[in-house]
């Protein structure tokens, strides 16, 4: 595995979450690999509507790429904010 790392999300939460490592043999209907954004939210979305979800992370939830990620929209780099609201899809 990766040398642990830190990012502003792990050094500033203020409630820390045990999850059980998975033990023994399980049956459902939807397994969700990875806890970051994607996986999270696929799995709450899932669970949401009455599916049997289990979600396996390796490390801790948000301890790769999302737990990094500032979430910046930055100008010039790719599109300005106006034109993704202009883009964005209302549900």
């Amino acid at each position: 595995m990766p040398a642990a790392q830190s990012s502003l999300w792990s050094d500033t939460v203020t409630t820390v979450i045990e999850y059980p490592t998975l033990s023994k043999d399980l049956t459902t209907e939807v397994v969700v690999i990875g806890g970051g954004y994607l996986g999270l939210s696929t799995a709450l979305h899932l669970g949401e509507m009455s599916n049997d979800v289990v979600l396996i992370e390796a490390h801790d939830v948000g301890w790769g790429a999302s737990g990094r990620n500032g979430g910046q929209v930055i100008p010039g780099l790719k599109r300005d904010p106006d034109d993704l609201e202009k883009r964005s899809v209302r549900l």
